[in-house]
């Protein structure tokens, strides 16, 4: 294992010490393997899009799944906790939650200023930390889709993704205490007050996804769910990625590549989210007729999809282990780790965009950067880092 592949497998290991342990062995002992309490582990890309095309037989719903722990947090229409006909009728009435002008519009009004700024302090030779950038202008993008004003405070922006750090922390696959589950709403019902005023004037500016909801025809409680399963969900893992494929880039040696020719951003970026896949695993519960691989599964069976192991299937991903910028993605498994058929991320469009516009942005300095200093997250629910602190070198054509 190369040095950025340490680097980032140290990371994964700070924040599941166990899980991710577990992870890897499942990986090493084959493409499904069972373990007893835990349940059936799948590290193979191609079984686990069969099962994730089949949302009627493996559902999200039952006893030790995730979806127990949503539904009593953001209610029964938060996407991430619905199945069948009911999650296929939600999604057809968000088919154009964020089209092309809407995504355009939200990163224009958030990112376009911070992005300048970040830039601008990295050529004064100034040390950033890209972790806390990155949360400000995730705070920033969630106050804008939540129809919000936006403060001008990086302060309110930062503590309002801390806060959606520590609601999806206690989404876990243990039940909540019932004092737990009060404290968690709470939180919940602070980020919604933000985004309730949009809804219920049906606000109509471009930037306001709680505004189209509301036009989509979804009642209050429905509108709730989405846009927190979205922030949770989606803005979140973004913020947790862009740290790690800037650091991968810089460790790598390949940031220069990038910098050289920036058409090569998208591709670090799908090879970036293929390396750090930012969440790691899915589950499933196994319904009546429920097989995998050809053999029968109880109902009730849990079904444990590895996203980190399919994204290093080796039938797919030659050399898996290794970040390449260069690499072209086998089309079986392209975005695999944004789910696959009708669970497929409903914020896309919206996350890939703002990953390039960040790392297109720093590949356009005039210098390279360095890391000067870095800590890890333990315990997080998303491995992550707590610091990237970085600072740019000379600039190519200034240096003796």
């Amino acid at each position: 294992m190369n040095a950025a592949a340490a680097r980032d497998a140290f990371l994964c290991f700070a924040a599941h010490p166990l899980a991710w342990s577990a992870a890897s062995a499942a990986r090493r002992a084959g493409p499904v393997v069972r373990v007893p309490g835990v349940g059936l582990l799948i590290s193979d890309a191609e079984v686990a899009r069969q099962v994730l095309l089949q949302d009627e037989v493996f559902t999200k719903g039952g006893p030790g799944s995730l979806s127990a722990v949503i539904a009593p947090v953001l209610g029964p229409s938060a996407l991430g906790n619905m199945d069948g006909a009911a999650h296929r009728e939600l999604r057809s009435r968000l088919a154009d939650l964020l089209p092309p002008a809407t995504v355009e519009a939200l990163l224009r009004e958030a990112g376009e200023g911070p992005v300048a700024r970040l830039c601008a302090d990295l050529r004064a030779g100034r040390t950033v930390d890209l972790v806390r950038f990155m949360r400000v202008l995730t705070g920033r993008l969630t106050c804008l889709m939540m129809g919000a004003a936006a403060p001008d405070d990086d302060d309110a922006h930062e503590g309002m993704v801390r806060r959606g750090e520590r609601i999806a922390s206690a989404l876990r696959l243990r039940p909540l205490s019932p004092r737990r589950l009060a404290s968690v709403r709470r939180e919940c019902d602070r980020l919604w007050e933000l985004a309730r005023p949009s809804y219920e004037t049906a606000d109509p500016s471009a930037t306001s996804v709680v505004g189209r909801l509301r036009a989509a025809g979804l009642g209050l409680e429905e509108a709730r769910g989405v846009i927190l399963f979205l922030f949770l969900a989606g803005t979140l893992t973004t913020a947790a990625a862009v740290p790690r494929v800037l650091a991968l880039l810089i460790d790598s040696g390949q940031q220069g590549r990038v910098r050289r020719d920036r058409a090569l951003a998208a591709a670090a970026v799908d090879e970036g989210l293929r390396f750090t896949t930012p969440v790691p695993a899915t589950v499933r519960i196994a319904g009546p007729r429920a097989q995998v691989a050809g053999r029968a599964l109880p109902p009730g069976t849990r079904v444990v999809i590895l996203t980190g192991n399919l994204a290093r299937d080796p039938r797919l991903f030659a050399d898996p282990d290794r970040f390449d910028v260069d690499r072209v993605h086998d089309g079986r498994a392209r975005h695999l780790w944004y789910g696959v058929g009708p669970h497929f991320c409903l914020g896309f469009a919206l996350a890939q965009r703002e990953l390039r516009l960040v790392i297109e942005s720093l590949a356009s300095l005039p210098g390279p950067l360095r890391i000067v200093r870095r800590r890890v997250s333990w315990r997080a629910l998303l491995p992550s880092y707590r610091r990237l602190e970085v600072r740019m070198d000379a600039a190519d054509g200034a240096r003796a």
